[in-house]
Order: C-alpha cells, then structure tokens, then sequence
C-alpha cells in the first residue's frame, strides 16, 4: 500500500458517489452499471460504485494546459474526452474537439494526433505520451483532462489577409434601377434659347450571385432631337474570388487588372474570366511582417511607438498576430509588452513594414484574367492628316497583378486591330513618406506612352509635393493623339510652424505639345474662431498663357464668415479680363426639409473696362434632398449677359416580388426594403453596418454597395412622437451582391399611452377595478381613472367582474401620437357596476 493514495469517491469529487453518478454523461455501453469491486488505478483508488461507471464509460471535459502555469484558470475548453475502465487500466476511447475561436492555435502535427487517438491507454502517472511537447494528464480529483503543451506546440492565430463574402442573402429574383435626370437651358443676350436634357438608368437584374447589368441614357427628352445610346448589357457572376462575365460594354467599361490606356473608344462584345474578383475581400492594412505575441495566459498587447501608445489589444492564451491597420503606414520599430494581471510579462521590439499597396494588397496571391471578343472602333481623324475609318477587329488579352514587396506591379498583354500591345504599372513606396508610380505602354505600330508620377510628404506635416510627367508618340494604327506634358504642385502648411499661420497650394502645368502653361497659386488662413463663429481669409491667383499668343490673368481675394445654424457669408474682390469686380456670397444650410441647402452670389464691376460685359451678375442655387429624389437647382447670369438654369436629380429604385420602393440615394446597386407598416407620418431608425437612417411611412428603401456585409438594426426614431415596440425582426445580418435586394418585414406593435377614466353604462364609475388589453393590464383609481400603453392595432380595453360582468371599449386612436387623453370612456356590456358592491362596500371582480 505504500507509495499510494488512499482515494475515496468524496475527495475524488467532492460529493457522495450518488450524486455524482445521477449527473454523469454516459456513453451508455449498458443500462446498469455493475456491481463491481473497487480498483486502482495508477496511484488513486476508485470505490465500487465509480468503477462501476468508468467501465459503462463517461465523457469528461477537455482542456488545453499550458506547461508551467499554475491552476486551471488559463486553461481553455478544447471539447470533450470519453474514457472507460478495462479491467484495471484506463483507456481513452477517443476525443471530439469543438470550434471555438478564442482557443489557441495548435500545431497541425498537434491537431492530428488528437484526431487519430483512438483507445489508448492511460500509464501509471494517469498520462498519454504524444511527444516530447504535448501530453495528455488525467486529473482524477476534476475529473478534466487537460492537453498539456509546450510553448512549442502551439501554432501562431495570424489574421486572414483575405475573406470570401460567402453567399447572398436574398434567393428571390430582384432588381434595382439607378437613375439621374438633367436638363439644361441657356438665354443668350443675342441669340435663340436652347434646351437640352438626359436621362441615364442603370439597371441590375439578380437571382443570388447571378446578375445582368443594363446601362444607358436617352438625350433630347422633351424635343424633336431625341436619341438614346446603350452603354452595357452584361452577365457577371462574381463568387468565391472568381468572376465571369459575358456581353456588350464600353471600353470605358472594360474590366482588366492591368492598365488599358491603349484601348480606342468603342464598344466591345466579349468575355472575361479571372480572379480579379469583389466577393473574395483583401485586407491591404496589415503589417507585411506579422507581429506577433506570445501569452502564457489572457492578458493584453500594448504597442507603443517613440513612447507613444497606438494600440491595447486583449488575447487569450497562445500565439497571436496583432492588428495592425490602425498603425500608421511606414517601416518603423515599436514596442510590444504584454501585460498579464496587470504587470508586463514581456517586452520586445517588433519592426513593423506597412507601406500602401493599391489594389489586391501586398499578400495577396497572383491575380490574372482572360478577355476578349471582337471591337466596334469609331472613325479617327489622325494628327498627321488623313482618316480611319469605322471598323470592327477582334479582341484578345491577358492581364496580371501582384507584389514583389515592396513594388506593387500590373501588366497587361493584348491586341485588336492587328496590333500587339503590351503595358506595365508599377507603384514603389520608396520610403513611408516617398511613393513612386510609372506606367507605360507600347505597341507593335510603334506608338508608346510614359507616365510618371511622384508624391512625397516631409516630416512634421510641414508640407507635400508632387510631380507628374506624361509622354507619348502615336503610330500608323492607334486611334490617340500624342502628348507632353508637365505639372508640379504642392503644399506648405505654415500652421506646423505657427498655428495663426495659413497654408500655401502652389502648381504649374505644361503642355508644351500645344504651347500652353497654367499657373495658380492659393492661400488660405483662418483668422479668427469663437463662440459667435469663425473668419477666414482666401487670397488666390492665376496665369494662363497659349503658346505666346494669348494669355490671362485673375486675382482674388475673400473674407468669409461663419456664423452659427448653418449660415456662411463671403466678400472680396477679384480681377479678370481687365477689371475689378466686387463679389458676395451667402450660403444657408437646413437640417429638416426638403431643401437641405441655398445659396446667392452677386459680382458688380468696380473699376475698369468692361468692354462689352455686363457691370452686374449673378445668381441662386439650391440643394434638394426628398424621399424619392435629390439634387440641384441652379439660376445665373453672366458677365455676356446670358442666363443659364440647369436641374439635376437622382435617385434609385429597389424591387423584389411583390414589394418595390423608391429612394433619393443611389449609393449602390444593391438595397433593403424595410416593410415596416407604419402611417405615413411615422418614423423608425435603423442603424447600416453603424451608419443612422431614418424610415418613414409604411415602405423604405436604402440602397448600398455590394459584395458586402450588412449588420441591420431597427429601432426607434429619437425625433418621432410615436413608440413602436418593435417584437420580431430586429436584428438582421445580410450578404448582398449586385441587383440584391433583401426586404426586411419586422413585426412592429405602435404604442400609445392613454389617460381616461372608465364607466359603466349606467355613468357609475369603474374603481379599482383590473382592466386588460392585448398586451397588458392595469388597474383604475378610486375615480375610476386608468393609464396603459396600448398597442395602436389592437385598441380595445376590457373587463372581467364576477359571474358573466363582462364589457369591453372600443377607443379611437387613429389620430393618436405618443400618449393621448381619451376623456370618459363607457364600457359597453356592463350596465352598472354598483352591482359589485358586497355587504361590505368591496369590489368583487372574475
């Protein structure tokens, strides 16, 4: 007996072996336990009644123990182990894991021993040897088993650089239209007044990830000139990071990983198929080198750069990558401690190399598509003299993309017309504040682009700059024209040095193909904030000069003045054409209505020749936002006596099945229908992904972008006078791609709070009586007196008294908002209630 302990069931499981066995999980290998005699197992001796049901066998919780921690308050549920009693061995029958992400990662070796152990024995120390890292420890006292590792088995939990968006959410055939409305009209001071206008639709047609896109515009609408022209009719299905499509687009339209400046205006009947795909989402703002942390236990990562902290993330036990897209872009060190129980276990320092890459990101995999199919090409008058003439050509291409890190590369190889064409793009972010960009392009005619680019900020938020070059020569075949041209712009913050100080916006271009040069220069300052609003000052000028042959020149300067609610007022003086003008500007910002914004400006000549101008100009504006539209509305003359008035309006419509709605957005071309019932007055709230809306009436549309998630919530409107308790259909999650349209049907009870006192049809009054409707119950005062909140659909009251006293009122709430004083209301079926009086003045009710 020595060398062993002496376990009863109570010390094994700190209660009587009845009660334990009445709670067990039992693999169930036979309906009674049998009646056996005590065993040892390993040093633990286990009484009758317990062998008894480790030979039945039971499942026991499973846990992952981290070598060297104390206690099991770090250890993490990893499923659950079945074990059975053999004779006087234990074994381990099998383990099943369960998902759970807060678990820390193990290493694939780790992962499949515990997926293949199968009836194993246990040794004399209770333990199941995997290797020198990782063991399995039976604790009989817990009755857990823990999966016990070393920091070397466990793997590193990284952070997905990419993230398909799965399938949609609406399995219905929907629809949505884009729509944008313009005309125009000019008044000549001599001449014949002209209108012009269009209407450009953009439909989307889905059934799940299917859909058609048909895009045109009608011109001319209203007049004898009209026309119309079809810029789109595709099929693309965009799933799982791989996108077919199908059909006739403009060039414009024309999808290609690659730059395709070489491609002539013209319509293209085709295919294209690859990976560059919107349903598979990168994350381009994570470090390039993983950060990672070790914790021994839960704790926190706090990562500071130059003593400053950025960022305090909390983990669990295990290997961690920490996130990294709200640092800042650049290739710099920082400090990571982590801080366990409130005392810094490690620290270390972790280079961090963040610098932007456009596009697929800078880890992700190799992006190529296919495409082609034959080009409409439209007649071209060629520099040199001579025409081309309208013709169709084959079409035929490959495009690519990806990182050599740091670079950032696309090219694109194809060809129409009989000529090859090849073209490149590169971006190189030199330094975290240096980003260079070239791109080119050549061809078999021998035609050939460069463009150049260079963007560059100095330390301290001092100041930008940036420089841009393109040149190109255009062969026999390519319908383009040749360039050279020039720019360098930048900007000096002198608010860095001094914060009274302003800011400085200086650029120049050059075409030197046509001879001409432009040149402007602005300062800005704010000179004045406070309590009643701020003032600031703009000065500005600019030079225009055409090849020597003609030049201008303009001046301004402006004070203008912020006042609070929305109001702004400008003044200054300006110099073009050869004279001076005085200006004014007033602008008024609205939160309610369907106007949201107006404004004025006024221009009179102060000095100088006008010449043939006018000494006086100006005009309105006004921005307009309603339900089912939103735009602008301009009026104005100019200095040559003209007036001009141009509208725009947009707006977008949403349809699935039996339910169709209209909105004044068109942020995307997908969209939720909410079917929310309500009078036309009433208003709800729902929170998009965060983002506030408000839902008015029965019906509401909200478009937005697709190939995303949407967390929906509905909740009350803080500006409406009603309450909705809002019962079903709260809470929604959506994964919508183009065409998508989901409808959201909550079941929503509108809640009135209403006064009154109740009587009987004889006039007596109810008192303290209990009265109910169909949500609640209340009880009347001793004048027969009531408050309730009543459900707007459902307004009746009743009443319940002894024997068969039944009656009930009908209330009129049609009208009712938030709460309402329903005056005297008669219970109609009860015709008196004195009649509830006992011998002794009590009220006696069913």
């Amino acid at each position: 007996m020595s060398g062993y302990r002496e376990v009863i069931v109570k010390e094994i499981v700190g209660f009587s072996s009845v009660a334990f066995l009445s709670s067990l999980p039992l693999i169930g290998y036979s309906a009674q336990i049998p009646t056996v005699s005590g065993v040892r197992v390993g040093h633990v001796f286990v009484p009758p009644t317990f062998a008894g049901a480790l030979r039945s066998g039971m499942s026991i919780p499973l846990f992952l123990h981290l070598e060297g921690n104390t206690g099991i308050d770090s250890d993490q549920r990893l499923g659950n182990a079945f074990i059975w009693l053999e004779g006087d061995g234990l074994k381990l029958r099998r383990i099943q894991r369960e998902e759970n992400e807060h678990v820390a990662t193990l290493l694939p070796t780790v992962v499949s021993q515990l997926t293949t152990l199968k009836d194993v024995d246990f040794n004399d120390r209770l333990r199941i040897e995997l290797d020198d890292e990782v063991w399995l420890q039976f604790d009989f006292k817990k009755l857990i088993l823990q999966l016990v590792v070393r920091k070397s088995a466990l793997g590193t939990a990284h952070i997905a650089r990419s993230k398909d968006i799965g399938e949609s959410s609406v399995t219905s055939l929907s629809s949505t239209l884009d729509y944008n409305l313009g005309v125009y009209n000019n008044r000549p001071r001599h001449g014949e007044n002209t209108t012009s206008s269009y209407l450009s639709l953009n439909n989307v047609t889905a059934l799940r990830e299917h859909h058609v896109v048909v895009n045109g515009s009608l011109y001319g609408l209203g007049g004898s000139d009209r026309s119309g022209t079809l810029y789109k009719v595709m099929y693309e299905r965009d799933f799982g990071g791989y996108r077919f499509a199908t059909g006739m687009l403009d060039s414009w339209n024309l999808q290609s990983l690659g730059p395709l400046t070489g491609m002539t205006s013209a319509k293209v009947y085709g295919f294209s198929l690859g990976n560059q795909a919107d349903s598979t989402v990168f994350d381009n703002s994570q470090s390039a080198t993983p950060i990672v942390a070790f914790f021994p236990a839960a704790g926190e990562a706090h990562i500071k750069r130059d003593g400053r902290l950025l960022s305090v993330q909390a983990f669990e036990m295990g290997n961690h990558e920490l996130d990294t897209h709200t640092l800042p872009y650049g290739i710099y060190d920082v400090e990571v401690d982590v801080v366990i129980n409130g005392k810094t276990a490690e620290r270390r320092v972790q280079r961090v190399n963040k610098l932007f890459t456009a596009g697929r990101g800078a880890n992700a995999p190799l992006g190529w598509q296919f495409w082609g199919g034959s080009v409409d090409m439209d007649a071209w008058h060629r520099e040199r003299g001579g025409e081309q003439s309208a013709r169709k050509s084959w079409l035929a291409g490959v495009s690519a993309s990806g990182n050599w890190w740091p670079i950032g590369w696309a090219a694109t190889g194809y060809g129409y017309d009989n000529m090859a064409l090849v073209e490149a793009r590169i971006t190189l972010p030199v330094t975290e504040r240096v980003t260079f960009n070239l791109q080119s392009m050549a061809a078999s005619d021998s035609s050939w682009r460069n463009v150049m680019n260079m963007s560059a900020t100095l330390p301290g938020g001092f100041s930008s700059i940036w420089v841009n070059q393109e040149r190109s020569a255009i062969g026999d075949r390519l319908r383009q024209s040749s360039s050279h041209n020039r720019s360098i712009g930048g900007t000096l913050n002198f608010s860095s040095l001094w914060s009274p100080l302003g800011s400085l916006s200086v650029s120049y271009s050059d075409d030197r193909k046509n001879g001409s040069r432009y040149y402007t220069t602005n300062y800005q300052q704010n000179i004045y904030t406070g309590r009643y609003g701020s003032i600031g000052l703009r000065l500005g000028m600019q030079r225009y000069s055409n090849n020597g042959y003609s030049s201008s020149t303009g001046k301004y300067v402006a004070l203008d003045l912020s006042l609070p609610l929305g109001n702004w007022f400008s003044a200054g003086v300006s110099s073009q054409n050869g004279y001076t003008l005085a200006n004014l500007a007033v602008r008024k910002n609205f939160s309610d209505g369907a106007i949201r914004s107006a404004g004025a400006n006024l221009s009179r000549a102060i000095s100088g020749n006008t010449g043939p101008d006018n000494t006086l100009s100006g005009g309105g504006w006004a921005q307009f936002d309603t339900r089912y539209a939103n735009g602008t509305l301009n009026v104005a003359t100019t200095a040559d006596g003209s007036l001009n008035s141009n509208m725009t309006a947009s707006g977008s419509l949403g349809w699935q099945g039996k339910h169709i709605a209209l909105s004044g957005r068109n942020d995307g071309n997908a969209g939720i229908i909410f079917e929310t019932g309500l009078e036309d007055s009433g208003l709800l709230s729902a929170k998009v992904n965060g983002q506030a809306v408000t839902l008015k009436g029965k019906r509401s549309y909200i478009p937005v972008s697709p190939y995303g998630h949407y967390d929906v919530e509905l909740l009350n409107n803080p500006d409406s006078f009603e309450s909705y308790d809002i019962v079903g259909g709260r809470r929604n999650r959506l994964t919508l791609y183009p065409g998508n349209v989901a409808v959201i049907t909550p079941e929503i009870k509108q809640m009135v709070t209403v006064f009154g006192r109740l009587h009987a049809e004889d006039g007596s009054l109810l008192t303290d009586a209990a009265v109910n409707n169909h949500i609640g119950r209340t009880r009347t005062d001793g004048e027969g007196a009531f408050v309730m909140d009543i459900d707007k659909a459902f307004p009746t009251i009743d009443f319940s008294g002894k024997g068969d006293e039944r009656c009930e009122a009908q209330l009129d709430l049609s009208a009712a908002r938030g709460a309402v004083w329903v005056g005297d209301v008669i219970c109609r079926g009860l015709p008196s209630y004195a009649s509830n009086l006992d011998e002794k003045g009590n009220r006696h009710e069913g």
